[in-house]
């Protein structure tokens, strides 16, 4: 008590604000050393999934946290992922399916039809979670069709499947990516063919395409799809020429492809002469050989061979050859290229010359051919921008006497543009000197003074003052000198 009593008021304050500092200080440490710190047990979850996991880290009792937004689970850091292991390991109806697990616990009691419906929930569940693995897919739903069988019934349809898929922001899946998920199905389901799978996205377009009964449809739909393909492959190879000439972002580059589509069928034949005229000389294939002998009214038919011959009479030789036959069959298949037509637009400033050999580049890069009727664009923004800001004042043209043209006021090569640009840059100078000059000045002056109404006189000086002013009235004027003249205080 007497230690307080003899600090002064500022110590006392100092002590005591001493005391509150370190009680506080303690209490930070203290919570910092034994604070639990949270780290993220799994993010990105949908509510059926997050309501899952809670409910199993409840019956562990295990503290957890929500964050952004109810989509993920914070646990201890010192424990993520030990219960990260544990919640995998208990089977959770995940993604809101279930697979193969559904049958861990069997039950005899349960109908033939309940086993036919657990066994396709599964089925659809392992095929759920068997696409979603796919780094660009985040949400999968699965749909099987599967006909309906008995021992005395045979199926009268064929088992079809129907997929939803729930695309990652800024991905797709590629053709071959969706013909490999319709294998996946199919090879998975017994009796269901690749064409039986049907894939849309989130918006409802179908990602697949199927063979009907409109062969023009079908036709037509190959066509596009062709003609789509080959402009994005000529297109990937133009913008790839213009980036690595004048950086990203600094070209564009469109492409139109005039493809034929005419499947064309040539067929050749050529005939093989039977005989050389030169030598007489068969170049074929005997088949029959004849030979006819006549002699004294007698006639007799006979069949002899190269060396034997009439000896006497008249004689007939007939002959027949295999003439030789070629047949040459070339069939086109549709899909080449008929026309290119290339437009690049380039932001950067290009000389003629330059444009030029651009030109050449890019129809080098996609096979464009004059001879063909090929068409390569390239057009200069900066060239472009240039052209349009010459404006038609530039090229009016001004009366002289002589009937020439001479530039209008502003042009290059104008004699005026000089002086009244010198005239406004001088006016400009003057008015920021003017302006500084203000400023300078006004930040010198003096502050005014405060004016202080003078102190009312007493009783005393007022009446000595009156007096004063009484003796100066009555005082005769040529009494005094001017020098010596008494003035009023």
């Amino acid at each position: 008590m007497t230690f307080w009593q003899g600090l002064t008021q500022r110590a006392r304050a100092g002590l005591i604000a001493g005391i509150v500092l370190i009680v506080l200080a303690t209490a930070a440490l203290a919570w910092w050393t034994f604070r639990t710190e949270y780290q993220v047990l799994f993010a990105d979850l949908k509510p059926q999934d997050a309501q899952a996991m809670t409910t199993e880290l409840e019956r562990l009792k295990i503290p957890y946290r929500l964050g952004d937004n109810g989509t993920a689970i914070l646990v201890d850091k010192a424990t993520v992922h030990a219960t990260r292991i544990k919640l995998m390991g208990k089977e959770l109806p995940l993604q809101g399916a279930v697979g193969l697990e559904l049958f861990n616990n069997t039950d005899f009691g349960m109908t033939e039809f309940a086993q036919k419906i657990n066994y396709q929930r599964a089925l659809q569940g392992e095929l759920t979670r068997t696409i979603q693995s796919l780094s660009e897919v985040r949400e999968v739903r699965v749909l099987l069709a599967l006909p309906e069988q008995g021992l005395f019934k045979q199926a009268t349809s064929k088992a079809t499947a129907s997929i939803t898929l729930t695309m990652r922001q800024g991905l797709a899946l590629r053709p071959e990516q969706v013909v490999g998920v319709q294998r996946l199905v199919a090879a998975a389901v017994p009796g269901m063919a690749m064409q039986d799978v049907t894939i849309v996205d989130s918006h409802g377009v179908a990602l697949t395409r199927h063979e009907t009964g409109n062969a023009e449809g079908d036709a037509s739909s190959a066509r596009l799809d062709l003609k789509r393909d080959t402009e994005a492959y000529l297109s990937r190879k133009v913008t790839a020429v213009l980036d690595r000439s004048f950086g990203p972002g600094q070209a564009l580059a469109s492409v139109d492809v005039t493809l034929n589509m005419d499947q064309i069928r040539t067929t050749t034949e050529d005939v093989l002469p039977a005989a050389n005229r030169a030598g007489l000389q068969s170049t074929g294939v005997v088949v029959r050989e004849r030979e006819t002998l006549r002699d004294a009214g007698s006639a007799l038919d006979t069949r002899v061979t190269d060396s034997g011959g009439p000896r006497g009479g008249s004689a007939q030789r007939d002959v027949e050859y295999a003439v030789g036959r070629r047949v040459e069959q070339v069939v086109s298949q549709p899909g080449s290229i008929r026309r290119v037509q290339v437009v690049a637009v380039v932001r950067k400033a290009l000389d003629a010359a330059q444009e030029d050999q651009l030109r050449k580049v890019i129809a080098a890069a996609v096979g464009a051919t004059l001879e063909r009727g090929d068409t390569v664009v390239v057009q200069s923004l900066a060239g472009a921008a240039m052209q349009s800001a010459e404006p038609a004042a530039a090229l009016a043209p001004a009366a002289t006497d002589g009937g020439e043209f001479a530039p209008a006021a502003g042009a290059p090569g104008s004699d005026k543009s000089a002086p009244e640009m010198l005239h406004w840059l001088i006016a400009a100078i003057v008015i920021v000197v003017l302006a500084f000059l203000v400023l300078r000045a006004g930040r010198r002056a003096p502050a005014p003074r405060e004016r202080r109404d003078p102190a009312p006189l007493s009783e005393a000086e007022r009446a000595a003052a009156l007096r004063r002013v009484r003796d100066w009235v009555r005082e005769p004027a040529g009494s005094t000198s001017a020098g010596n003249r008494r003035q009023p205080g």
